[in-house]
C-alpha cells in the first residue's frame, strides 16, 4: 500500500472526516494573506516593529511562493489524485487544479520557514513547531485526497526556496528588513 492510499483510506475516521476540512480550508491560499494582513494591522497598531518586520518579509517571500507555484501548476499537468485514482476520496471540495505541487504546503512552509530564520529565541522550540506543522499539513492534503506525496515535497522545496530568496534579498536591498 502507498502511503497516500495509506493515509486517505487506511486512517479514514469520522474525526480527521471532520477536522481535514476545516483544517485545509484554513491554510488556503486566500485565508493565509489575510490572516497575516489582520497580524500586520494589528502590529502596526501595537508599535511591534519586530513582529510587522517578519509578518512584511512573509508577505515578500509568499509573493514568490505564488509565482513558483502557479508556473508549476500551469507548466505541469497532474490531475488530482481523487480524479486519477478510483481508490481515493476526496474529503473536502478544491479548485480542480493540478495538483503539483501542494500550494498548501508551500504557502505553510514558507512562512513557517520566514519565522524560523527571522526569529532567535527559542529556536529548537520553533523547529519542533515547524516540523509539526509541516507533518500536519502534509497529512492533511493527502488525507484529503488532493496531493500524492510528491505534490507536498515540492511544496516544501517551494517553500523553502521562496523563503530564502525573500531573506536574502532583503539582506541585500532592503535596509529595514536586514536588522530584523
Amino acid at each position: 500500500m502507498d502511503l497516500l492510499t495509506l493515509i486517505n483510506n487506511g486512517m479514514q475516521n469520522q474525526f480527521f472526516d471532520m477536522v481535514v476540512p476545516v483544517i485545509y480550508k484554513a491554510t488556503g491560499p486566500s485565508i493565509v494573506p489575510v490572516v497575516l494582513a489582520i497580524l500586520l494591522i494589528l502590529a502596526w497598531a501595537l508599535k511591534w516593529d519586530k513582529i510587522k518586520n517578519i509578518l512584511l518579509l512573509c508577505f515578500f517571500a509568499l509573493f514568490f511562493t505564488y509565482v513558483f507555484v502557479f508556473t508549476l501548476k500551469l507548466s505541469y499537468v497532474s490531475p488530482r489524485p481523487y480524479v486519477v485514482l478510483s481508490n481515493i476520496r476526496m474529503v473536502c471540495s478544491d479548485n480542480g487544479f493540478n495538483s503539483f505541487p501542494s500550494g498548501h504546503v508551500a504557502i505553510s512552509m514558507t512562512v513557517g520557514s520566514v519565522i524560523l530564520m527571522k526569529v532567535k529565541k527559542h529556536r529548537s522550540v520553533l523547529i519542533v513547531l515547524l516540523a509539526m506543522y509541516m507533518v500536519v499539513m502534509a497529512f492533511t492534503v493527502m488525507y484529503a485526497g488532493v496531493h500524492y506525496p510528491g505534490d507536498v515535497a515540492a511544496g516544501l522545496i517551494v517553500g523553502l526556496v521562496s523563503a530564502f530568496i525573500a531573506v536574502f534579498l532583503s539582506k541585500r536591498y532592503l535596509n529595514s528588513f536586514s536588522n530584523i
